[in-house]
């Protein structure tokens, strides 16, 4: 007998013996006190089937990767060779069809891709196999999916048509996947249907010694033996529930409604009973579910809908998710798919199937026992209770009936030894194999242990199953016999190290493999735990203990890059010099050092407590006699009371309050106030808050308003009524709710009108407005379906007309980037709303708005534009202008007097580099804190101007102005402090950028401290900030084309020019 059948019988008897002692292997490396194994019990229980479903779905699989570059190619690589193999696998074996023992004997449906490529002739080969084999509807499906990728790649698909690229090649895979479909399908159904069986427990009552207790603590009010006063709120008042949280935490407003969406279409697709349990969603469907997982702010708000449905029954809440994601990554296996042909650099894509092989059974195998094929292993030295086990009468039984049976050749096993084979016949072969084999799953552990005896191939990991019917192929080739003799080696030495535990392992549960799925998550291979550190951190642990200060009033702690899990704990007056203690304690002894700090107990501790008699009044502050009777708030006297339920009633628990009338006197109280102050700007203000509430438009009726007059009139209007009208909320309420508010405010202008007549006094301008301007049939109140306001409407018309476009758009005229910015410009100016742009805007920058020191310089810079409109300028001579940045000039041509603007230090372009950095800046800094949504909390993959996880700050200004390697804390210190610079009477961005660009590195510091004296010592904590922060004489430095040092490196980054999004009465997005 020759060394193959030697290896081949020896590697048989191995997998046999192993497979027989334990379902679950121990760790790869061989260390038995890892072990993770799980058995039946010496008694002879029932068994766990491997085929258990993976509910721990990594769902940061679906968000856009941060790599860029090769890292990036080399992350799509293997994602696309998992994905096709997990499409290839199409069937799931239902449970219930096939036996429970020949189901944990062998996996199904297994399928692996491994990536070739010529680099000569740009051309990659998928090589494609299956544990049972390929049939003639897998290699139709293969063919179609060559045609559709080849097309991408000869340009069939323009740019803006890979949207439909995609859709193509997913609506190819999901009529091939569709027994997969329908499995997880009625998966879903099923748990739907048991959802809705759940019937909601009766609460018990609270029994007599509870409610003495809480009898106790009604008072709501704390002080401990600090002095803290503390009051709460029992039972919770005022918190909402957890699914609305989630919800409203969505911030793009193109995606607010997608989650509603997708939950009803959820609901209507697999709840509509056990007739429908067979139903299939629709594309549409995934392709918007894809759209949800993928975004890390929206997926929570799907799940917390989800969890509702389900009555937060967690079993068939994960069952119905999990089975959810595993549908939606076919959609993502297209995307995949089609981001590979685009991104590479190939010419030609194939798909070739590996040969089917006959597997290995060696002779007279039928017949023997366990103990007979450990004596052939040399394995006969056992203790008593291995003897036993090895005889257990049951499990013997199995052994021999399962020897008989058919074996199979794991889909990863053929695949390297036809490598093997290609590698033998073209030794150049291995500069173009891609390292890694794609599997519609987790390895088994046998699969795993070739593998790695091979050495050329990783993998995402191993689910550490061992299959008794797993085998060998038949014939091998003989150039790789050191991969069978290591194989051996590493199966000895698994068997040795399990054979020396003094007793058979006990009985737990089989690790999850994912066979029921797709598969699961990103890990590569069974290696150490690799931790997600932050940019700033990492650079932090590269400077080790000397990027990080700490002293007796501070502690701070490094995690460790050596040994992860592990940091270097730093400073504190109980402690000298580092100690390297787990990360966790680390975590605590910095909280609880700086909860020390500021008077608060330890974690886990609570001062002793009293409770207090005193109560104070809510509005002044003085001793307290009264109580509102709908909740635990006091007061002195009922005038306290009065003046301050404007605002308690936003928060008072009373029935049914507050109603949108509350909303709206509030509203109006804050716009009059503003309106009073008889300047522009106050106006202009009072005009923004009335229409920043979209819900109290629609209500009463401001998004009908064509000016700006017309919504202060309006505002007018309801804030006579609010002061002439006894019960003035109740009422407008009421009218409300019943639909006639719009007839209930003519009754009262007809009112007042007459009043005026009979009294000879003057009518107030909104009743006027109100009688003769507004027309019945189109001031409808409430209209909360109307989308577009009419102020947008009127301004649009007007910008349209005053820039001659009126013939351009009727003939279907489409405006290019330059063009945009300039109508977008005349559109927020138009003297009907007059926006004027500010630091939220992107003609801020673009137009010279930004060297606008107030309101009224940039209210004049608006009529200089409008006026250049007026001239006999064209539209187009406008655009060429700002593209030349020559919009000056071309004023002064038309007539336009800019002098006094131009004295003022007001230009009429973009800022250059040098100031450019100072204003990108000031945009980082208010959008950040602004409170809106914009482009700049979107992580920018690929974006160089940033820092990977970095979306307000760039990395001149992270460098230049003091926010390198801050912490957190650090980090929001400087940015509040930045923005209480920018509004400073005396800030000059010119001179910041002079400063900054000084020599001396030491003059920006100067320049700060002429306007904030002392900032360093003001925005600095002793025990929360380094005794370096702010690093203020930094620079970002660049070099030449030819290799020259630039000391003051400018960034040519232009990602703040974006609107921030608001609300659809201030935002021209939204409009």
């Amino acid at each position: 007998m020759n060394e193959l059948s030697l290896l081949q019988k020896e590697i048989s008897d191995l997998t046999d013996i192993l497979s027989f002692i334990t379902k679950t292997a121990i760790d790869l490396e061989g260390q038995v006190n890892r072990l993770h194994i799980s058995e039946l019990s010496r008694s002879g229980g029932p068994e766990f089937g491997p085929e258990k479903e993976d509910l721990n779905v990594d769902e940061a699989e679906f968000e856009v990767p941060v790599a860029s570059g090769d890292a990036e190619i080399d992350v799509i690589k293997r994602k696309t060779l998992d994905r096709l193999s997990e499409v290839l696998a199409r069937f799931k074996t239902a449970k219930g069809t096939m036996k429970q023992k020949k189901r944990n004997s062998d996996a199904k449906h297994v399928a692996s891709v491994i990536m070739v490529e010529d680099t000569e002739a740009k051309s990659v080969t998928f090589l494609c196999s299956k544990n049972e084999g390929l049939d003639t509807m897998d290699m139709h499906f293969l063919e179609r999916l060559d045609e559709l990728l080849q097309n991408i790649l000869k340009g069939s698909y323009l740019v803006d048509e890979q949207t439909q690229a995609v859709h193509d090649v997913f609506d190819t895979m999901f009529e091939y996947s569709q027994p997969r479909v329908e499995y997880y399908s009625t998966k879903i159904c099923g748990a739907i249907t048991e959802a809705k069986r759940i019937v909601e427990l009766p609460k018990r009552l609270i029994g007599p010694k509870t409610q003495q207790d809480y009898l106790q603590i009604s008072s709501g009010a704390w002080e401990d033996n600090h002095g803290l006063y503390y009051e709460f709120r029992p039972g919770g008042r005022g918190e909402g529930s957890i699914s609305d949280k989630a919800v409203d935490c969505l911030s793009d407003p193109q995606e607010e409604s997608l989650v509603q969406e997708v939950y009803s279409e959820f609901l209507d697709l697999f709840g509509n009973g056990l007739n429908q349990v067979r139903q299939i969603p629709t594309k549409d469907f995934l392709k918007k579910v894809y759209r949800i997982v993928r975004h890390p702010r929206q997926r929570p708000a799907l799940k917390s809908l989800l969890r509702q449905a389900f009555h937060d029954d967690k079993g068939l809440f994960k069952q119905a998710w999990v089975s959810l994601l595993y549908l939606t990554r076919i959609f993502f296996a297209a995307v995949t798919l089609v981001d590979f042909a685009i991104k590479s650099t190939f010419t030609c894509i194939k798909f070739q199937q590996v040969p089917a092989v006959v597997a290995y059974k060696p002779q007279n195998s039928s017949d023997r026992n366990p103990t007979e094929v450990l004596r052939s292993l040399d394995q006969s030295f056992l203790t008593q209770d291995w003897k036993d086990f090895f005889q257990i009468q049951k499990k013997v039984a199995d052994f021999v009936k399962l020897s008989r049976s058919p074996r199979t050749v794991h889909a990863e096993v053929q695949l390297i030894l036809y490598t093997e084979i290609l590698m033998s016949a073209h030794k150049n072969l291995t500069r173009i194999v891609f390292p890694y084999i794609g599997c519609s799953r987790k390895c088994c552990f046998f699969c795993e242990l070739f593998r790695i005896g091979h050495g050329t191939f990783r993998a995402r990991g191993t689910h550490l199953t061992l299959f008794p019917l797993w085998a060998l192929p038949r014939t091998f080739p003989l150039q790789s016999l050191h991969v069978l003799r290591q194989f051996s080696i590493l199966l000895r030495n698994n068997l040795r190290g399990i054979l020396t535990m003094p007793y058979p392992p006990p009985r737990r549960d089989l690790l999850q493999q994912s066979s029921a799925a797709l598969s699961t998550a990103q890990a590569v291979q069974r290696e150490l735990s690799v931790f997600s550190t932050r940019s700033q951190a990492m650079a932090k642990m590269m400077l080790g203990p000397g990027g990080v200060s700490a002293s007796e009033h501070q502690i701070e702690f490094l995690p460790s890059l050596e040994e992860p899990g592990y940091a270097i704990l730093m400073g504190g007056s109980e402690r000298r010099g580092f100690a390297f203690v787990p990360i966790e304690e680390a975590e605590t002894s910095k909280t609880n050092h700086e909860r020390r700090t500021f008077a608060l107990e330890k974690l886990g501790e609570m001062p002793p407590t009293q409770f207090l008699s005193r109560k104070l009044c809510r509005y002044c502050h003085q001793v307290a006699i009264y109580k509102c009777s709908a909740c635990w708030t006091y007061y002195c006297s009922k005038a306290c009371q009065r003046r301050h339920w404007i605002h308690h009633v936003f928060t008072c628990r009373v029935s049914r309050r507050p109603n949108d009338a509350d909303f709206l006197k509030l509203a109006v109280r804050v716009a009059t106030r503003d309106a009073n102050a008889n300047d522009q700007e106050g106006l202009n203000r009072a005009m923004l808050h009335l229409l920043a509430d979209d819900h109290m438009c629609c209500s009463f009726g401001f998004n009908h308003c064509k000016t700006a007059l017309e919504v202060l009139d309006l505002a007018c209007l309801y804030g006579t009524m609010l002061s002439k009208i006894g019960q003035a909320v109740r009422v407008i309420q009421k009218h409300l709710e019943a639909g006639g508010l719009r007839h209930f405010l003519g009754q009262f202008c007809q009112l007042e009108r007459h009043l005026a007549q009979i009294t000879n006094s003057d009518e107030c301008p909104c009743v006027t407005w109100f009688l003769d301007s507004v027309s019945p049939e189109s001031f409808i109140i409430p209209n909360r379906n109307k989308v577009i306001y009419d102020i947008w409407i009127i301004a649009m018309a007007d910008a349209i007309e005053v820039l001659g476009l009126q013939h351009r758009f009727e003939n279907g005229f489409k405006l290019n980037e330059s063009q945009g910015d300039v109508f977008s410009l005349y559109l927020v100016i138009q003297p009907n709303i007059r926006l004027i742009p500010d630091i939220h805007s992107s003609s801020w920058l673009k137009f010279g708005f930004c060297y606008c020191k107030s309101f009224s310089q940039r209210a004049a810079l608006a009529r200089q534009y409008l006026r250049l409109a007026l001239s006999s300028a064209t539209f187009d001579q406008i655009v060429s202008a700002y593209e030349t940045s020559s919009l000056a000039g071309l004023m002064r041509t038309q007539g336009i007097d800019i002098s006094e603007l131009e004295i003022q230090g007001i230009r009429f372009h973009r800022p250059p580099p040098c100031e450019y950095s100072v204003y990108r800046l000031m945009i980082g800094v208010e959008h950040a804190l602004s409170g809106r949504f914009c482009s700049c909390f979107r992580v920018q993959a690929g974006c160089r101007c940033h820092a990977y996880y970095e979306t307000h700050i760039d990395r001149e200004s992270d460098t230049n102005f003091g926010f390198h390697l801050t912490s957190s804390w650090e980090r929001w210190q400087i940015m509040n402090f930045y923005k209480h610079l920018f509004h400073l009477p005396h800030f000059d961005a010119r001179c910041m950028a002079d400063a900054t660009e000084d020599p001396d590195l030491g003059e920006l510091e100067t320049y700060l401290n002429t306007l904030v004296p002392n900032m360093r010592k003001k925005i600095s904590d002793r025990n929360r900030t380094n005794i370096m922060f702010p690093r203020l004489r930094d620079r970002l430095r660049g070099k030449t084309l030819d290799g020259k040092d630039i000391t003051h490196f400018h960034l040519p980054c232009d990602c703040k020019e974006h609107e921030v999004i608001g609300p659809s009465g201030i935002s021209p997005l939204r409009a």
